[in-house]
């Protein structure tokens, strides 16, 4: 059977059941209560139907309940795709074709949060979030490998013959675990390994006791030596704003600090992309996403000197976006370091068990996580129309890679980057 067996760090693993069965599929389940199953060697013994949406509210309750009870992640919630297709999925040509599985409790078994991007000529199955999404895959419930096992590719196959017609499948930036599942995507042909990968660590009960184990005695030296000429400069303070005003205001002091530093290394600002800004807001006021969304500071006196934005679910932190203000006096006294410790502290507090990193390589991550996410994108091709726009596609995600996971080379192209930034014109979004 071809499933995966890999683990984090002793986290244990469903494993399918060896008598995992086969499954009869229908139609479009609230548009066509009856639909006609199709035909082919499935079990009758169980059943899951499959129902394809083209649009995303219809779905809130069950992708609620799913979302709660089953495993996936922050990315992958409600409010966070919903939002993400009303402010930038729907302006960038993207509409919805979510599948879902349904099983004789009438309870989802999973939900595949897909959509078809259009544009003149061609047509792209790829995940609901973007690239604003540090993680990308399904929602699946704790009982789907179970049930599911190594018979996910039969499975995928025919779900793919009930969306939208599409010419490429680009499902990127999928992690091998979801949850404690094997993702079943990563079962599929045309896998290649995504250019970055994601690291998290695991907390300790309690801070002190992490701390001591991840700082060596002259880090905690420096630490509190920079800790204590930044109140040089004056009040030092953390702080988790309460009021909507105040996380707008701690948002609009993050956007402002991250435009100065992707100005300086030359990084086109997303943030800066239509609805952006828009999604982040309406998250931060959205009271749906209250719990989800998490914001804070550091302040020097009154100044915003440090800020970040982050996501909490199912006990697991998502640090997502941080800054800090390079015109301070304070940023020679390593803001940004000081306010990460303060939010992994409160984290550990609030009964977080992991504080994830999220995507990205940098190597300051190496200081605190123990645990390397391996990321991969699945890519396939309908007809020859599909497969002459995947050939560019595969050849840059692999040029890409062998850049990012090349010291020399990164570094190289990073210090390029910069240089350029000081000269005028717009700035390209680099990779």
């Amino acid at each position: 059977m071809n499933t995966l067996n890999k683990s984090y760090s002793g986290t244990e693993i469903v494993s399918p059941l060896e008598d995992a069965i086969l499954y009869e599929y229908v139609g479009a389940r609230p548009k066509a209560k009856s639909a006609e199953p199709i035909v082919g060697p499935w079990s009758r013994s169980r059943v899951i139907e499959v129902s394809v949406h083209d649009t995303i509210g219809e779905l809130e309750q069950v992708w609620l309940e799913l979302q709660e009870e089953g495993d996936a992640t922050a990315f992958q919630s409600f409010a966070w795709i919903a939002a993400w297709q009303r402010h930038i999925g729907g302006r960038e040509g993207i509409r919805p074709c979510v599948a879902v599985g349904w099983g004789q409790d009438g309870k989802a078994q999973f939900i595949l949060p897909l959509g078809i991007q259009k544009s003149l000529f061609l047509r792209r199955l790829v995940w609901l979030g973007g690239s604003l999404s540090d993680y990308q895959g399904p929602l699946l419930a704790r009982t789907f490998t179970r049930l599911v096992g190594g018979q996910f590719p039969r499975l995928w196959r025919d779900i793919r013959a009930m969306l939208p017609r599409h010419h490429v499948v680009s499902l990127g930036r999928m992690p091998d675990m979801v949850g404690a599942q094997a993702n079943p995507f990563l079962m599929l042909d045309g896998l290649a390994p995504h250019a970055s990968n994601a690291h998290f660590t695991r907390l300790k009960p309690e801070w002190q006791g992490y701390y001591d184990a991840k700082r060596s005695s002259g880090s905690k030296k420096r630490d509190r030596q920079k800790r204590r000429k930044m109140e040089e400069l004056g009040a030092v303070k953390w702080v988790v704003p309460q009021t909507a005003s105040d996380r707008l205001a701690s948002f609009d002091a993050l956007v402002t600090q991250k435009s100065r530093a992707f100005e300086r290394m030359g990084v086109g600002n997303f943030l800066g992309k239509p609805g952006y800004l828009d999604f982040y807001r309406d998250l931060l006021s959205d009271p749906a996403a209250a719990d989800l969304v998490h914001v804070s500071h550091l302040q020097v006196g009154d100044d915003i000197v440090a800020a970040n934005w982050g996501l909490s679910f199912q006990k697991r932190y998502s640090y997502v976006l941080a800054s800090y203000d390079e015109t301070h006096d304070a940023s020679r006294l390593g803001p940004g370091m000081i306010q990460l410790m303060e939010l992994m502290s409160h984290v550990t507090q609030t009964g977080h068990d992991i504080f994830d990193f999220t995507i990205g390589d940098e190597g300051y991550k190496d200081q605190w996580c123990e645990v390397e996410v391996p990321l991969y994108d699945h890519l396939a091709a309908e007809g020859l129309l599909g497969r002459a726009a995947l050939m560019p596609q595969l050849g840059f995600m692999r040029l890409k890679r062998f850049i990012k996971q090349t010291p020399l080379l990164w570094n190289w192209f990073t210090r390029t980057r910069a240089a350029l930034a000081s000269f005028p014109g717009p700035r390209g979004a680099g990779i």
